[in-house]
């Protein structure tokens, strides 16, 4: 650990169990500059008032008398809106963690404190407190670059123009030149590379002259900037015969041939008329294409080999082996998947949630695939369903047969919903009349995959809403798999959080997972909001679990999903 940063640091620290006050401050006292100490909250204000230009952190109890912790920092941030907090607690505070996630702390440090994680919340803290040293360093550095910036800028913008015409243009014909297309293909995110070349002009120069030449390359130029720039394509000269196109998007095979028709009939469709000699020229051309992200200009110029040597108006660059494997693929599960759609082989597995004395409460719907005799798993034929359009379908599938199951069986049964599926407005549709007219909501829970962006969507939160008044559940699912902000159950307001295997089937032997567990599920149940632990796979996991509480629980140590109940 480099102590560096933590070596400058003042800290105020506020404990009233004055014993482990003194016990800290002789552990952390030789790697910080200074430490205030205060007793409880209230004299934590005044000494902080007293020491505000001195005091660069604040590690704070939050049970204390005369004031709290979070009523102290709440007072000291409405002096300092920016000083860093650490507190101190202990696993019976959890309750008050939903007030200190609104402040925006550092971390949080268990009692009894471990120094080391301690040490490394301050040395967390110092990042923070030094960045911000030196943002304000760099203010006062960049004030005084200003000036002299701007009085360099005018000058320099008069002689970069006159330098970017002469390095990034086309003499002849005032298009881009080469030099721009490899610039400009690099800030790309997803380019598209079509070369264009006039074919046998080296006949046209030898047979008409330089002249004449150069005309015809002037006109396809002007030909290609009007339809190019239409389609969204910026235009380059990038040698003495050959143009190109490029174009910043996702490549898409049907796009980017309809810009090359229009490309090829606009040049071919009319002879040239060169009115200062009289002379009428037909030309034609050939165009290489490529969309690869690596070398796509060189790739292009293969295509354009290619298509030269095959006689073609056009050919797109493709690397044969990969890309007929992969296509190879997909078209095999394409037709497996829409072989399921047509012929009702899209088929509900079920797991059981059970209760801590090992009773059923309800089923977890799993989708799955059968295939003459064989069962295809979601991972395998999920993505692809996606990317050929046939996934809702998949879905409306699967929800109406769970649907039909619950009003057969009676049996609570809860269902995954990706946000794909939040936004479709038809399959919405469909379960809110079928959730209506059958009076089953208060058998179906939702289970929402955990994703930060998901918070960031109205849609998500009005759905929520309108399921849950008629009656429905809605569970986090796989939470603390990666994001597992607390923020996200206090806007979402779930009934249920799975908590994600990875915190789970370890608990028994791994110190970081049980407090992990530990702690969202103390959180949660602050909320009043149920947790479900996933992947219980032996007596052993299930016995810790047990211990902290948890409500319900899923994995192959009860059941595998079955076809039936």
């Amino acid at each position: 650990m480099d102590f560096t940063l933590i070596k400058t640091l003042t800290l105020l620290y506020v404990e009233d169990e004055l014993s482990l006050q003194e016990d800290i401050c002789q552990n952390i006292d030789p790697f910080v500059h200074k430490i205030i100490r205060a007793n409880d909250g209230k004299e934590g204000i005044d000494l902080f008032i007293q020491n505000r230009d001195e005091i660069d952190l604040i590690i704070s109890d939050i049970l204390m008398p005369k004031m709290n912790g979070i009523d102290m920092i709440t007072a000291i941030r409405e002096l300092d809106a920016e000083i860093p907090v650490i507190y101190t607690t202990a696993f019976n505070d959890s309750k008050y963690m939903k007030e200190t996630i609104e402040q925006s702390i550092i971390t949080y440090i268990l009692k009894p404190i471990d120094i080391e994680l301690l040490l490394k919340g301050i040395q967390k803290a110092s990042l923070k407190i030094e960045n911000e040293r030196l943002k304000v360093k760099l203010q006062s550095i960049n004030k005084e670059l200003e000036l002299k910036v701007d009085e360099k800028t005018k000058a320099l913008q008069i002689q970069n123009e006159k330098l970017y015409q002469q390095v990034y243009t086309d003499e002849l014909t005032g298009l881009l030149n080469r030099k721009a297309l490899l610039r400009d293909i690099e800030s790309v995110k997803d380019p598209i590379v079509s070369i264009v070349d006039i074919d046998a002009f080296k006949r046209i120069n030898d047979t008409y002259g330089e002249a004449i030449g150069n005309i015809v390359l002037f006109k396809v130029a002007q030909l290609l900037k009007v339809t190019g720039t239409e389609r969204g394509c910026k235009v380059y000269r990038i040698g003495s015969d050959e143009f190109a196109l490029l174009k910043d998007q996702k490549f898409k095979l049907e796009e980017c041939l309809e810009t090359i028709t229009q490309v090829i009939h606009a040049i071919n469709k009319d002879v040239i008329y060169i009115k200062q000699y009289d002379l009428s020229l037909r030309v034609d051309v050939t165009v290489g294409i490529s969309n690869q992200q690596i070398n796509t200009l060189e790739t292009a110029g293969m295509a354009l080999r290619i298509a030269k040597n095959e006689k073609l108006e056009y050919q797109i660059y493709c690397d044969n082996c990969s890309l007929y494997s992969e296509y190879k693929n997909d078209i095999a599960w394409t037709k497996i998947i829409e072989n399921a759609v047509n012929n009702n082989r899209v088929v509900p597995y079920y797991q059981p949630i059970v209760d801590k004395d090992n009773k059923i409460v309800k089923y977890e719907s799993l989708i799955r695939i059968v295939d003459e005799e064989n069962l295809y798993l979601p991972s395998e034929f999920l993505d692809i369903a996606k990317k050929v359009k046939f996934y809702s379908q998949l879905e409306k599938m699967m929800i109406t047969k769970v649907f039909e199951q619950v009003k057969e069986t009676g049996i609570s049964i809860s269902i995954n919903l990706s946000i794909e599926d939040i936004f479709n407005e038809s399959l919405i549709n469909f379960m809110e009349k079928e959730l209506r007219e059958n009076n089953i909501a208060h058998l179906i829970t939702f289970e929402l995959l955990e994703n930060e962006s998901i918070i960031e969507y109205d849609q998500v939160m009005e759905f929520i809403e309108k399921v849950k008044n008629m009656g429905c559940m809605i569970a986090i699912d796989d939470f603390g798999s990666g994001y597992s902000n607390f923020q996200y159950l206090l806007q979402l307001k779930p009934d249920y959080i799975k908590i994600d295997g990875s915190s789970v089937q370890n608990i028994h032997t791994d110190k970081n997972a049980y407090l992990i567990t530990k702690t969202i599920n103390d959180f949660a149940h602050n909320l009043g909001i149920k947790t479900v632990a996933e992947f219980v796979h032996c007596k052993e996991v299930f016995d810790v679990l047990k211990g902290l509480g948890i409500d319900e629980y899923q994995g192959y140590y009860f059941s595998k999903p079955m076809k039936d109940f």
